[in-house]
């Protein structure tokens, strides 16, 4: 070869060589662009619509179903995932976007088998005239995992296969755990639903889905009963754990850990955790939901709100309120809390008893008991809320009914069931300084109050603003807890600075 022709060679491999690097930029270019999450991302609306007379199913047991398959896009897909019952008018603004697919999910049952169907349609689709072109994609009576299966394989936008943690392999215990998560509502079955769902974490202990209902249930038993302690917290942590070590990232697993440890004072370790996941899964509307929340409970007002306003842009407000915002009740954005109150048949929010105990509370605020009233009356007569809301609403019902004694009496026995139970819920315990307040017990209130800042209740913007707290202020007492109260704010404010939700 000549020397001429030897430098040609050595130009084309250079040349060569230049391009496979230059590709390889590119193509890492893009798995970075897309691990972090810099293109806007897919955001779905999966409709549940309620089962037809032949499927075999009732509503709860279908929205047993969306919730895997909700979970299936979340914690696979990484989209952001709004879960609506009822399919949405096409004049809705917020459906006409590209980067918008509405699945609609046609659930039926047929002995041990599941068919899966459902139709979908961009977005984009929606801001033509005429029709929306509907996609059908008709599923088969299979087993349930081998349904679900095909349902992703024929996914309209590409998603990779899902962990086999997610949908059991058995039918059976499939069917387990959906009547299990069909009945986690309903108090009277909360104990046949954790007896199943305990079942389901023998019989196959490598489905993450199982674990992390367990934990679910686990955690709503809490909730509802006063002897809960730090062994059943402890216990709760450990199903919910399991379920993330065998879906790492799973979002509701990590934002059910989430509200344990806020729940618990732990605003800290709710927020490291959150953000973590949130590495994992930038688009998450419910990771968002839960950084609102242990950011508000610290005092974090302005992460708060920035983590809401992230979430509601990942989401179809208009369509499905995702939390009721007290973050603006503390910020004097009054409206938009109100807005957040709206009704969702079905939803946890309206059985649970929060919207219309925070209707009432929102009425007391603004000075209108005979409102508040009405409202904790209704959220108090409730038969599958959470017990606490429905004893506290009880409580301010018998307040604002001039019933002083009773009410006093109901106040100390709820007061003293909760002595020496786990460090629970400092923003609930706050509710019952206020009930004291309101009977005229500033002693109590004071205490209480104490108290709340002790379980980690933080927001220093509310203990100042709460119209039931004002005669608590001038006491010498006040003046020493909201200078506590500031001094750890502030040391949370420069732990977890807003712009931290820019930089995941």
């Amino acid at each position: 070869m000549s020397s001429r022709e030897a430098s040609s060679a050595r130009t084309l491999l250079t040349l060569g060589a230049a391009f496979l690097l230059l590709l390889g930029s590119g193509s890492g270019l893009a798995w970075l662009l897309a691990r972090h999450g810099w293109r806007t991302p897919l955001k779905i609306l999966l409709i549940t619509p309620p089962p037809g007379p032949s499927a075999g199913l009732d509503p709860a047991q279908c929205r047993a179903i969306g919730s895997l398959v909700a979970d299936h896009l979340e914690s696979v897909g990484g989209f952001a995932v709004t879960t609506v019952t009822v399919v949405p008018d096409p004049a809705e603004p917020s459906l006409r976007q590209a980067r918008v697919l509405l699945v609609q999910v046609d659930s039926r049952r047929q002995g041990d088998d599941l068919e899966l169907s459902y139709r979908f349609a961009w977005g984009k689709a929606f801001a033509r005239p005429g029709a929306v072109p509907w996609v059908l994609r008709k599923g088969a009576f299979l087993p349930p995992a081998q349904a679900f299966d095909r349902m992703f394989r024929g996914f309209p936008q590409a998603i990779q296969r899902g962990p086999d943690s997610l949908v059991p392999k058995m039918a059976r215990v499939f069917w387990d755990l959906v009547q299990s998560s069909a009945w986690r509502l309903r108090n009277e079955h909360l104990e046949e639903a954790s007896s199943l769902a305990e079942q389901a974490t023998r019989q196959e202990p490598a489905c993450a889905s199982a674990w992390i209902l367990l934990g679910n249930l686990r955690y709503r038993q809490m909730l509802g009963g006063p002897v809960a302690g730090r062994q059943e917290k402890g216990e709760a942590e450990a199903l919910l754990q399991r379920g993330l070590t065998l879906a790492p990232g799973h979002p509701r697993a990590a934002f059910l850990l989430a509200l344990l440890e806020a729940d618990s004072g732990n605003q800290r370790e709710a927020l490291d955790l959150l953000l973590r996941a949130r590495r994992k899964q930038p688009h998450n509307p419910t990771l968002l939901t839960g950084i609102a929340y242990a950011a508000r409970g610290a005092g974090l007002l302005h992460l708060s709100r920035r983590a809401m306003d992230l979430r509601d842009s990942l989401g179809f407000t208009a369509l499905q309120t995702q939390a009721v915002n007290i973050t603006c009740l503390y910020t004097g954005e009054i409206d938009r809390f109100e807005a957040s109150l709206q009704e969702q048949p079905g939803h946890l929010r309206s059985t649970s008893g929060v919207l219309p105990f925070y209707r009432g509370y929102l009425a007391l605020v603004r000075g209108d008991r005979g409102r508040a009233h009405l409202e904790f009356q209704s959220a108090a007569e409730l038969a599958h809320g959470y017990p606490n809301i429905l004893r506290l609403s009880k409580i301010f019902q018998l307040i604002l009914e001039g019933k002083r004694d009773p009410a006093w009496k109901a106040l100390q026995e709820y007061d003293q069931e909760r002595i020496g139970m786990r460090e629970q819920d400092g923003e609930f315990t706050i509710r019952l300084a206020e009930a004291y307040a309101l009977l005229g017990d500033r002693a109590s209130a004071m205490e209480m109050a104490s108290r709340a800042f002790a379980r980690g209740f933080g927001c220093t913007e509310w203990y100042e603003r709460s119209p039931m707290l004002a005669p608590l202020r001038p006491l010498p007492k006040w003046q020493a807890l909201t200078q506590h109260l500031r001094e750890r704010q502030a040391l949370m404010e420069n732990r977890f600075p807003v712009g931290l939700l820019e930089d995941n």
